[in-house]
């Protein structure tokens, strides 16, 4: 609801309590003029028929006030004590229905971030899925580039040692040897490449977890 149709909606029920305690003061008014009536012995009966109505109903609303007389100081302190308590009511609703507001606001912005961060790691796995290697076969790939490596590092140091035990000067080394040098590093690279690729694996499929319990 708008500030400004509360407002509204709060000055609407404030006038017609104030109408409503007008109406009282009137009808106390009317008591005092029945009293006085009596006095002078004048038979209310003999009055018109607007005047008993009016009379009728200030004893109706002095029942239902419970008041012991109807004087209009009474009857106004009566109404603005009621008319006061009402609307702190309605003013803790509205605090109540703030806060809720506030605390929607933020069941939204919190979701709205999962959301994304759904769809984000969603992507991120789509993308993995469609490269070689993938989430799916990068630790069987790592194991044989492990493997590859560790043959690839005992020729290199078998041919090294023998190359080594000759004292001949690296520049003039065979091709073949030089070859396998480079392809050494290479693979060293590569392996180092795929393991970061695998711990952000690992580091994706953790997060999926801790997003799937938070939704739960």
């Amino acid at each position: 609801m708008d500030n400004r149709n509360v407002i509204n909606e709060d000055f609407i029920k404030l006038y017609n309590n104030i109408i409503n305690r007008e109406c009282l003061e009137d009808k106390a008014l009317a008591t005092l003029t029945s009293e006085t009536l009596q006095k002078l012995n004048i038979n209310l009966e003999r009055l018109p028929r607007q005047s008993q109505t009016i009379l009728d109903n200030v004893a109706d609303s002095q029942n239902e006030l419970q008041l012991q007389s109807l004087d209009p100081i009474a009857i106004s302190l009566y109404k603005s004590r009621e008319l006061s308590e009402k609307l702190d009511h309605e003013y803790e609703v509205l605090q109540l229905k703030q806060k809720n507001i506030e605390l929607q606001t933020k069941i939204d912005r919190n979701n709205r971030f999962l959301a994304n961060m759904k769809n984000d790691l969603e992507n991120s796995r789509q993308s993995l899925s469609n490269q070689d290697p993938n989430p799916e076969n990068i630790h069987e790939y790592i194991r044989q580039l492990k493997q590859k490596l560790s043959v690839y590092e005992d020729n290199y140091e078998r041919v090294k040692n023998k190359y080594s035990s000759l004292n001949i000067p690296e520049s003039i080394l065979p091709k073949s040897l030089m070859s396998q040098v480079a392809s050494l590093q290479a693979l060293s690279e590569e392996a180092m490449s795929f393991k970061a690729k695998a711990d952000d694996v690992k580091f994706m499929n953790e997060t999926k977890a801790m997003l799937s319990k938070l939704r739960r």
